[in-house]
C-alpha cells in the first residue's frame, strides 16, 4: 500500500465530511413533519430521502456509506474491517430469521447472501464467523441475546486480525466502552454475567471488579475512560445514551486530533465515525419528530453538533 494511495482517499473522504451542522440538525429537529425533515434533508444531499420511510432512509444512506467506502478504501483489508459491522449485522438478521420473522427491507448490501446464513450455508463467511455459527448451530441456540453476543465476539476477532495499526487501536477503543457499557448495565442489574468482548486494553478483571466495587469509575482512574464513567456513575446509571454520545464523541476525537496526518489512516476513520454518528443523529431526530417528542432529541444531540 502507497502513501499516495492512502492521501488520495483521505481527500476523498474529507471532501465528503461535513454534510451537516448543528444549525441544519436544529432546522431538521424542528420540522413539523417527518416528511418536511426529509424533504430538508434531500435539499442538505441526502438524496434517498424523498419518499422514504425512517428505516428505509437509514439503509439506503448506510448502503451508500458502503459504496462510498467501497469505491475509495485505501485497501480491501480496510474495506472489510469498517463493513464488518454491517455485514455481521445482515448475519445476525438471517440467523435469526430461521425461528423469528425479520423485515428484508433491514439488510446493507454488502458482503455474502444472507439466504445462505439462514440455510446454513456458511462459504460466505471468514474463519471467525463460521466457527461463531458452527458452534451456535451445535447448541441449538436461539436466544437472540446469545446470538448477537457471541457474533459480535467474532466480528471483533475477525476486524483485530487485518493487521492495520490504526484500524486496530480504534476498534480496541470501541471494545473497551462496550465493555464498560455491559458492566455498567450488570451494576445497574445487580448481576455479573460472562458478556463482554475479547480484544480490548482494559482487562475483564478490571470490568468485574468494577461491577463489585463500591465506585463504578474507580477501576478506570487513569484511563481515557475515567471522566466518561464518572458521569454514568453520577446519574445513577439511568442514562446509557449519554455514554453512548461520549463513545462517539471519544473515537471522534482520536481521530479528528490526528487527522492533520494524510498519510495515515486516521482521516479515513473520523470521516467513518463523523458519517455514523450522523446517520444515527438523523435516526434520532426523524423519531423524536414522528413521537412529538422533540425534548428528547436535544438531550440526545451529540456535542459535535452543538
Amino acid at each position: 500500500m502507497t502513501a499516495s494511495t492512502i492521501v488520495f482517499a483521505n481527500t476523498l473522504a474529507q471532501s465528503q465530511a461535513n454534510r451537516l451542522d448543528g444549525e441544519k440538525i436544529r432546522r431538521i429537529a424542528e420540522a413539523a413533519t417527518v416528511e418536511d425533515a426529509l424533504k430538508m434533508l434531500s435539499d442538505y444531499g441526502f438524496t434517498s430521502a424523498l419518499g422514504g420511510s425512517i428505516d428505509g432512509f437509514v439503509v439506503t444512506e448506510t448502503d451508500k456509506l458502503i459504496e462510498f467506502l467501497r469505491d475509495t478504501s485505501p485497501s480491501e483489508k480496510v474495506f472489510d474491517a469498517l463493513t464488518a459491522p454491517f455485514w455481521y449485522n445482515n448475519v445476525k438478521l438471517a440467523y435469526k430469521s430461521r425461528f423469528v420473522a425479520m423485515p428484508e427491507n433491514s439488510y446493507y448490501q454488502v458482503g455474502g447472501e444472507p439466504d445462505r446464513i439462514a440455510r446454513g450455508d456458511y462459504s460466505d463467511c471468514d474463519k471467525y464467523l463460521t466457527a461463531a455459527l458452527c458452534g451456535l448451530d451445535e447448541a441449538n441456540e436461539r436466544n437472540p441475546r446469545v446470538i448477537d453476543l457471541e457474533l459480535t465476539r467474532a466480528m471483533y476477532k475477525f476486524v483485530l486480525s487485518v493487521g492495520v495499526h490504526e484500524i486496530k487501536n480504534y476498534f480496541k477503543r470501541e471494545i473497551d466502552m462496550k465493555n464498560i457499557l455491559s458492566a455498567a448495565r450488570m451494576k445497574r442489574l445487580g448481576i455479573n454475567r460472562d458478556e463482554f468482548l475479547n480484544g480490548g486494553n482494559i482487562k475483564h478483571d478490571t470490568l468485574v471488579d468494577a461491577i463489585n466495587a463500591g465506585s463504578f469509575s474507580g477501576s478506570f482512574i487513569g484511563t481515557p475512560y475515567e471522566e466518561m464513567t464518572e458521569k454514568l456513575e453520577e446519574n445513577g446509571f439511568t442514562e446509557f445514551f449519554g455514554f453512548e454520545n461520549d463513545m462517539n464523541e471519544l473515537l471522534f476525537d482520536m481521530t479528528d486530533s490526528l487527522c492533520q496526518d494524510m498519510s495515515s489512516y486516521e482521516p479515513y476513520l473520523n470521516y467513518y465515525t463523523r458519517a455514523l454518528v450522523e446517520l444515527k443523529t438523523i435516526k434520532t431526530a426523524l423519531v423524536c419528530i414522528k413521537t412529538s417528542s422533540r425534548d428528547v432529541f436535544y438531550k440526545r444531540m451529540p456535542k459535535m453538533f452543538r
